[in-house]
């Protein structure tokens, strides 16, 4: 058989063996944090009035189901979109001071510089919620004390709406194919290495 060897009782072409294959390589990889300043209201009815009662102190305020919805490349950069829910519990304003939730879905949008990106390459992105702080309006910050109303003052309006600052963290990584020629291959060596 002329071009054939056996090695190892095993059949091996002798034949330049040449041809191309595609791999996919990491182009760029980059990060980028973004504040969201959010205003959450009460909902209302169809008058305008508060469905909710309003609040008297904010117990907690946190972030659920963050998903990264769309993930778009554009020239040096990844565009990513997504969406997350937030939700607050509340003690309410009222003589019982029940305890209440207000939830609200919030969409982002994040541009990432990645430099060498180009429209329609292969990209993936991840988005973290770093830090969440809430304020009341005309009341300290959220860890320092209450300020508890007290008879000899006149009454005070609690407030119907609050708001939240949060810090997403995005991480872009950008894919982009490239062509590996194979070259010519001798054949296979007869004896291993070493």
């Amino acid at each position: 058989m002329a071009g054939i060897r056996a090695v190892n009782n095993n059949v091996c072409p002798t034949k330049p063996f040449g041809g191309k294959i595609t791999v996919r390589q990491l182009l760029g990889e980059a990060e980028k944090q973004r504040v969201l300043d959010i205003t959450v209201r009460l909902p209302v009815d169809a008058y305008g009035q508060p469905i909710k009662p309003p609040i008297e102190q904010i117990v907690d305020v946190f972030a659920k189901n963050l998903e990264v919805c769309e993930v778009i490349t554009i020239p040096d950069k990844v565009i990513v979109r997504g969406e997350f829910e937030l939700k607050a519990i509340y003690v309410a304003c009222l003589p019982s001071q029940p305890v209440h939730a207000v939830e609200k879905f919030i969409p982002f949008t994040i541009d990432v510089e990645v430099p060498g990106t180009q429209r329609g390459m292969d990209a993936e992105a991840d988005v973290v919620i770093e830090y969440i702080d809430y304020d009341l309006p005309h009341h300290e910050h959220h860890h320092h004390d209450h300020d508890h109303h007290q008879d000899c003052c006149p009454p005070r309006e609690c407030p119907i709406h609050f708001t939240v600052s949060i810090v997403l963290r995005a991480t872009a990584k950008v894919y982009t194919d490239r062509e590996i020629d194979l070259g010519t291959i001798g054949g296979v060596p007869t004896a291993p290495k070493g």
